[in-house]
């Protein structure tokens, strides 16, 4: 066993194995940014995840330094300002309450900050940008598609652009964000062999919720102010993910702030607002100064997407419906339906009024048709109703005029898809605030315990490398003769780094380039 091998083997335990196994784990993070190649992807990862498992695994008292070095990075990447000062206070002492750090733990320290390369200078530090990549391969497939985008809402259109093209064939899909700085790969959607038909429709019901393209009203004034509110919508959302006192929130702000951005870029290119791109640019370039003086923020877009999804299903509830007809064989029998806003068991009902006219004035007797727990349970009862006294059942079904069996069901539809929105914006909270993708299965259900992907656990997309080559096990990509390339030379991740070079990731903003230890 050479001393890769053993290193990555994770069974020697010690400083200086777990400094050369974390150096490994920010490489492999940091590849997997930068390639082309699904294969090559999934398979960094799944490398990344074995060896980051190995140590927490192991020996508690090593799992916990492995543990202490990795938020180490991670302060630098979510909340610089704070690794910043306890790197100070713990080389240059703190005057109140110096930090009690062993030797290792400050080696740890110092280790984070050459990583990462923001512990060498004095100017302010943003927080790091994500950067999202996708994968779709269809189900049994040994190759597949990955895009890099500049957004979670991106990247999901990129998705669902690919599984349109393939209607009920049985795919394989990834979305993640990835941490510029300390490389950290947080899944936000898998799934594994769902029709991808299934799957537009899984993705289009987010976008209900979480929001998408933006439509354009067609007046010029109209359009401009709703592109100046979505950059007010920009800007509030950069501030609160550059906020030191962010927390465990910072990622969902990261989240809403890239949708935005890349919505109103959209909007602005489709009204001709070039102005627009400068103006994000001055937002990014002012966030983290702007914001460090407001009120921390208290909760998300998560939590505001939730609680509309909540008050709308509440206040359609609350108001319920009823309609009134007279039966088509007797109008002096009126018949009354609808949906109770305080009965929860069976919510929709039926009665019917016998009219008399005694003195000039409609009274009548009110007789109960039924209770029952669905729209069409009612609608059936309905048509099964008779004009004779007694409540008796008639034979001759379409009593219920068309525009009340109209009504009724779109008042159905409408408490239905409120239902679903309710369900989808509550479990993608869940989700985010635990850590775990959004999965979907074939039968549209959607888990945010299952499919986590805790070190050392299997990715839903792992099949793509299970058919792969030893070349790719061992992250040697081959080139076209079959030939291994010499070692630190890879011509498909050249190729992306040079093109990312290229290309501005947004404005102000450019794309993440390999880092090297």
């Amino acid at each position: 066993m050479d001393d890769k091998e053993a290193r990555h083997s994770g069974h020697d335990f010690n400083e200086s194995e777990m400094r050369w196994a974390y150096e490994d784990l920010y490489r492999l993070r940091q590849n997997a940014i930068t390639t082309e190649s699904v294969t090559e992807y999934l398979a960094l990862n799944t490398e990344a995840t074995q060896l980051e498992r190995a140590w927490l695994t192991g020996p508690p008292q090593w799992a916990l330094r492995w543990r202490y070095l990795d938020a180490a990075v991670e302060d630098w990447a979510n909340d610089p300002d704070y690794a910043r000062q306890i790197l100070h206070e713990t080389f240059f002492g703190s005057l109140y309450n110096p930090p009690n750090l062993d030797g290792i733990e400050r080696d740890s320290l110092l280790q984070a900050a050459r990583l990462t390369r923001r512990g060498s200078t004095a100017e302010p530090i943003d927080t790091s940008s994500l950067a999202y990549i996708a994968t779709y391969a269809r189900t049994g497939s040994t190759t597949g598609d990955l895009g890099a985008h500049t957004s979670w809402w991106k990247a999901r259109e990129w998705i669902r652009e690919h599984a349109i093209a393939d209607a009920d064939t049985p795919v394989d899909l990834t979305i993640a964000a990835h941490d510029v700085v300390s490389g950290k790969r947080r899944l936000l959607n898998t799934a594994t062999a769902i029709p991808a038909a299934e799957a537009v429709t899984e993705l289009d019901r987010l976008t209900t919720v979480l929001g998408g393209a933006r439509e354009l009203d067609g007046k010029v004034f109209v359009d401009d102010l709703h592109c100046d509110v979505l950059c007010d919508d920009y800007q509030a959302a950069m501030n609160a993910a550059n906020h030191p006192d962010a927390g465990t929130r910072r990622i969902e702000h990261k989240l809403h702030a890239d949708d935005l951005r890349d919505q109103t870029l959209d909007f602005a290119a489709s009204i001709g607002r070039q102005d627009i791109v400068e103006a994000l640019a001055d937002i990014d370039r002012t966030a983290r100064q702007d914001g460090t003086d407001l009120a921390a923020p208290s909760g998300s877009w998560l939590d505001q997407i939730t609680d509309h999804a909540q008050r709308a299903r509440e206040q359609l509830s609350w108001h319920g419906i009823e309609v009134h007809y007279p039966h088509p064989n007797d109008p002096s029998l009126i018949v009354h339906a609808g949906r109770s806003p305080v009965e929860h068991l069976d919510p929709w009902y039926g009665e019917q009024l016998r009219l008399t006219q005694p003195g000039g004035e409609h009274t009548g007797e009110m007789g109960r048709i039924g209770r029952y727990g669905s729209c069409e349970e009612l609608l059936t009862a309905l048509e099964n109703r008779t004009a004779t006294p007694g409540f008796a059942h008639d034979r001759h079904r379409g009593a219920v005029p068309a525009e009340v069996v109209t009504r009724l069901r779109e008042f159905d539809q409408k408490l239905r898809e409120l239902d679903t929105n309710l369900t989808t914006s509550t479990s993608v909270r869940a989700a985010i605030r635990s850590g775990q993708p959004i999965q979907w299965t074939r039968s549209g259900k959607r888990s945010n315990t299952t499919g986590s992907t805790s070190p050392g656990e299997r990715d839903p997309a792992q099949r793509l490398t299970e058919s792969v080559t030893s070349d790719s096990q061992s992250h040697s990509i081959s080139t076209d003769s079959g030939r291994t390339p010499p070692l630190g030379h890879n011509p498909t991740r050249d190729a992306a780094r040079n093109r990312r070079e290229r290309i501005a990731r947004q404005p102000n903003r450019t794309r993440p380039h390999r880092r090297h230890p």
